[in-house]
């Protein structure tokens, strides 16, 4: 009675417990469905809605794999900077594992591929790129297919192979095209404007970037300020100075955010240095000079540094030197600092994180493995009573198909015995019928050997006939001869195994030959038989550890033997023997 009641109470408990959790995995999956909703169209609410999950690394098995891969995806479209990859790492191992959700593995890897890309791991993330790239094409998912084709035409430029990166992003500009995405449009533009820009193509840069530059500004996309400051490099690299200013100098007027229109200050000043322009490149450099970022400040003085040197005013250009070295040594100290703080708090943080992940594993496996043991208790004697009445079934009825193989046998061996002696035997029709009597007794003696093992570790005791036996060994043994697993030469024990096969499956194969040519030795049955099984002449080198001459001298004495002429084909003639 009261392990009814116990019994009772579990299931109680594990049903509330499903129900509880089936209620949250609602709300969660109608979370994760509004983020994907969000991400391309509005990419900081999607990353809001992520942010609002509480206690995300609570999650666990899909939940938590389908939270890293959106937090990792809406981190990237917000331009966030990735710390490490054991965000996305969690979810590629889950769905790697997984194989129910091929499309979900396939968007891990492409993000995986993205955090090793920003972390200077080009080979590596290369490799994931193409990994989602195979699934992705299979699928015709033309849109991430373009993101890829992005990501690894920038590997290739990184590399130097500007040929293999104008392909990809060519192909990725079509893909963005057929899409009628616009703003991908723009961007394949870019890469490709850049990549024609390296390899100082210039009539195709400037077609690509005038192309964008038209796209951006009727569409009003954020690209326009990035494109006029190219522009001015591309006109700066052709040697057309005068034709860049306009470009750096719109590009600075339009430039809102203060730290990037030092940046383009710092371009005006090293243009207006080219041109001879001394006093516009020092008032623009000087600018440049109140930038909080210090490698600004640093190209400023550097620049400044060589424009007065070049004009013979060592003074200020020695002053301009010092500071540029000075902040370039108190960044390197600052950036040795930086990394050890950096190193140390990061380890800090994972262990404090191992920690506690280590508290909640060891509380959860402990409530866990009580509920297991409870219910392991209650359902193991049902278990054994239906396994035990299983194996008494499975055991009755391994029996009666042994003994239904055996009837067969014996049925078959009669009709091969009656065939045989009748005078009809070598008719085609009636050697075929033995042919293929003799395959349904192989295979029946094989599958009783197979069932009578099984049956004994089963406990029962019927076994298989020593004729059965003995086909079946030498039936593996002509298999190990055919796959080149067997070892050293065959004894005559063995000889006399496969001829006695032969003779079953080609109906009195070596009798009939030894009818034909008593005079034939163990050596010339042997290599009837295996060319008759169909090996070739490297197999029976090999078989027989001699020379291919050897064996072709052996086959010649054996045409001579058999009364087969030079000319004629030993194997044809075997085979319709």
């Amino acid at each position: 009675m009261k392990t009814t009641i116990s019994v009772y109470a579990a299931f109680f408990f594990i049903s509330v417990l499903s129900i509880s959790c089936h209620k949250d995995s609602d709300v969660l999956g109608g979370t994760f469905s509004k983020v994907e909703k969000y991400m391309d169209i509005c990419p900081d609410t999607a990353l809001y809605l992520l942010n609002s999950i509480p206690n995300p690394e609570d999650m666990r098995g899909k939940a938590g794999a389908d939270y890293a891969l959106l937090m990792t995806q809406a981190m990237d479209k917000n331009y966030m900077k990735f710390s490490s990859d054991s965000l996305i790492a969690l979810a590629l191992n889950y769905y790697s594992v997984d194989k129910r959700e091929p499309a979900m593995r396939a968007k891990a890897q492409f993000y995986y591929g993205r955090v090793l890309l920003e972390s200077d791991k080009a080979e590596e993330a290369l490799g994931y790129f193409l990994a989602a790239k195979e699934y992705f094409e299979s699928v015709r998912n033309y849109k991430i297919l373009a993101l890829i084709a992005e990501e690894t035409g920038k590997i290739s430029r990184k590399q130097k192979k500007h040929a293999e990166a104008l392909a990809d992003f060519r192909g990725a500009f079509a893909m963005h095209q057929q899409l009628k995405d616009s703003m991908g449009i723009v961007r394949a533009s870019l890469h490709m404007a850049r990549s024609f820009l390296f390899e100082n193509q210039w009539d195709s840069s400037h077609y690509y970037y005038d192309y964008a530059l038209e796209l951006t500004e009727l569409k009003k996309y954020p690209f326009e300020i990035s494109i006029l400051h190219e522009l001015g490099i591309l006109y700066r690299s052709m040697g057309d100075l005068n034709a860049a200013e306009p470009y750096f100098l719109s590009a600075y007027q339009k430039e809102t955010n203060e730290e990037k229109k030092y940046m383009e200050c710092l371009s005006l000043g090293y243009l207006y240095m080219q041109m001879g322009r001394v006093q516009d490149a020092r008032n623009y450099l000087k600018m440049s000079m109140n930038s909080t970022h210090a490698y600004t400040r640093i190209d400023a003085y550097t620049y400044l540094y060589f424009l007065e040197k070049d004009i013979d005013n060592f003074e200020e250009a020695i002053v301009y030197h010092e500071k540029a070295d000075s902040i370039t040594n108190a960044m390197e100290a600052v950036n040795s600092g930086e990394l050890i703080t950096q190193l140390q708090k990061q380890y800090e943080k994972e262990k404090l994180q191992n920690d506690n992940l280590r508290m909640k594993i060891q509380y959860t496996s402990f409530t866990l493995w009580s509920v297991v043991a409870f219910l392991a208790v209650a359902s193991c004697m049902c278990y054994y009573y239906r396994k035990n009445r299983e194996h008494k079934s499975k055991i009755v009825e391994i029996e009666s198909q042994i003994r239904d193989n055996e009837e067969e046998i014996d049925r078959y061996q009669q009709e091969v015995e009656e065939i045989q002696k009748s005078k009809d035997l070598l008719q085609e029709e009636n050697r075929s019928k033995v042919g293929e009597l003799n395959g349904k007794i192989v295979l029946l003696a094989m599958q009783n050997k197979n069932l009578s093992g099984l049956l004994k570790e089963l406990g029962g005791e019927l076994a298989v006939g020593a004729s059965s036996e003995q086909y079946i060994s030498a039936f593996r043994l002509l298999l190990a001869i055919k796959e080149g697993t067997l070892r050293g030469k065959l004894s005559n024990e063995e000889r006399e195994k496969l001829f006695s096969l032969f003779d079953l499956l080609y109906a009195n194969y070596v009798s009939r030959l030894l009818e034909l040519c008593p005079s034939l030795t163990r050596h010339d049955l042997e290599i009837c038989c295996f060319l008759k099984f169909g090996l070739t002449h490297e197999e029976l080198s090999r078989i027989f550890q001699t020379s291919p001459d050897s064996v072709t001298k052996a086959k010649g004495r054996l045409k001579g033997r058999l009364g087969v002429s030079p000319q004629e084909d030993l194997v044809l003639y075997l085979s319709e023997f």
